[in-house]
This record gives structure tokens, sequence and C-alpha cells, in this order.
């Protein structure tokens, strides 16, 4: 069937899961788009991975310019999930990117409520505080997928995980991270600490220089607010303070970047 009109249901469904986080959080669901994201969501979904795919839609142009790809195995197999066939302008209208490709698929939520006991005590977890920028949350999870961080936790009111920005930017990595959500900064410490978890904040000056800081045992680095860093209380709840040592004329990185830095000098 085609479904051509906006009042439809499943098309409002979908457009609200795209733009508003109330219903993202009451659904428990949340949309992926584009043909790159969506078939590695696929790929997630059929090879045993943790990710659910529920809905699947997509416009007959879409079918035909990605035809290799939509035709596959992985989009065959998905059980239980629903496929529609929508209008190039329903795809534009209800796009949150410039140039809609015209695949979505609507999944069930990743994250984890953060807890003892679902923390490895020998891992090395990344905790970002307050991060605002859902590019900066997105990159930094595809960089945790890729430099095989244990997990990655979202504490003191970060931007919404489900994001389309977030999720478009971590480009598959989202079902790959372990990734919790604890709006308690002291929780999260508190939790590391009793673990035997080295907790560490990052800061602009007065930490030990990272490049120096030996990463050999279960540790659990902070990044924090684009803008403000971390506060002076919650450095003060961590075990350490790091600092990336800069040679030029600025004395600050964006979050992403510092995350980057950091997670290469953990696992290097």
């Amino acid at each position: 069937m085609l479904i051509s009109s906006k009042d439809n249901k499943s098309i409002k469904r979908l457009s609200k899961l795209l733009s508003s986080r109330k219903e993202r959080n009451e659904s428990g669901e949340f949309v992926i788009e584009g043909m790159r994201n969506c078939t590695d969501a696929a790929m997630e979904a059929v090879n045993g991975g943790k990710l659910v795919i529920t809905e699947l839609y997509y416009t007959k142009q879409a079918l035909e310019k990605y035809s290799q790809l939509l035709s596959t195995e992985y989009f065959d197999k998905l059980s239980d999930c629903e496929k529609y066939e929508i209008t190039p302008e329903l795809a534009e209208r209800i796009s949150d990117s410039e140039s809609s490709q015209g695949v979505f698929v609507v999944a069930k939520k990743l994250d984890k409520i953060f807890d003892a006991d679902k923390i490895n005590v020998n891992g090395k977890y990344v905790l970002l505080n307050c991060i605002q920028d859902p590019g900066n949350l997105g990159t930094i999870l595809r960089t945790a997928d890729a430099m095989g961080a244990s997990g990655v936790v979202l504490s003191n009111n970060c931007c919404d995980l489900y994001n389309p920005k977030v999720v478009r930017s971590a480009m598959g990595s989202l079902a790959r991270v372990e990734v919790f959500v604890e709006q308690s900064f002291e929780k999260v410490v508190d939790t590391f600490r009793k673990l035997g978890v080295e907790t560490c904040a990052t800061v602009i000056e007065g930490g030990e220089n990272i490049t120096g800081v030996s990463f050999d045992k279960p540790v659990a680095v902070c990044i924090g607010n684009e803008g403000r860093g971390m506060s002076e209380e919650h450095v003060a709840l961590c075990d350490r303070k790091l600092t990336i040592s800069m040679q030029g004329n600025i004395n600050s990185l964006n979050a992403a970047t510092a995350a980057t830095i950091v997670m290469w000098e953990m696992f290097r």
C-alpha cells in the first residue's frame, strides 16, 4: 500500500518520533534515517545485535536507486517489521535532513539505566557531563565504537541520545556501544568508585598531562560541557584531573575532539 497523506496515522507517528523527545520517551522508540544508517541497522538487527526494528518506510525511487541494498537479506529477514511505501513528497516533508534519501526505520530505544551490576569492573568508560550539541554526542559515540570503549555514560542533562542529528552522526555506532543514562553525576562517580574504577575529570589547566598518564587499570574519564566544561563541584568528586596540553593559541577544544584525544590515550 502506498501512503501519500501526511494525515496517515503511521506517518503522523513517524513525524512525531523524529521531532519530539517526549514522543520518543513515551513510546520507547526512535527513528533512523538514510540508506547507509538504515542498512547498518538492519544488519545489526538480523545478525544477533541488540537493535530491534519495528517499521521500515521507503519511497519507490529509493527502492530503485538502492535496490541492491534495500532488497538484501537484511531487510527481507527483519521479523515483525511493518513495511510501508511512501511518496517522495512525504519523505521530504517528514525528513530531518536537507535532502531525504527516502528511507526510514523505527527501532526500539537502546540505552540502559546506569547500575553497578551492568558495569564491567575491568572496563574503560567515557562519562559525558552536560554535552549539549547532538553532533558532538554522535561523533563521541562513533569514536567510542572505533576505540572499543566499554561504554558511554550520559549524565547531568546531556542532549537527547535519540535526537535525529545524534543518530545520523553516530552512523550505526549507537547500536553497538553500551550507553547508559543517569542524570546524577554524583551517583555515577560513586558507583564507579565502589567498583574500584578510577574516575578522571578533564580540565583546561591544572591537571596531569594526559600523554603521561597510564591507563592500564579500569578507568572512567569525563568530558564536560562544550562551553563551560565541568563544574568545580563535579571535578572535585573525581579521583584525578587530566589536561590535554596544547602548544598553539587556544586553550580549549571542541568536546568531540577532546573526547577523541582522551580515548586515543586511554586505548593507546
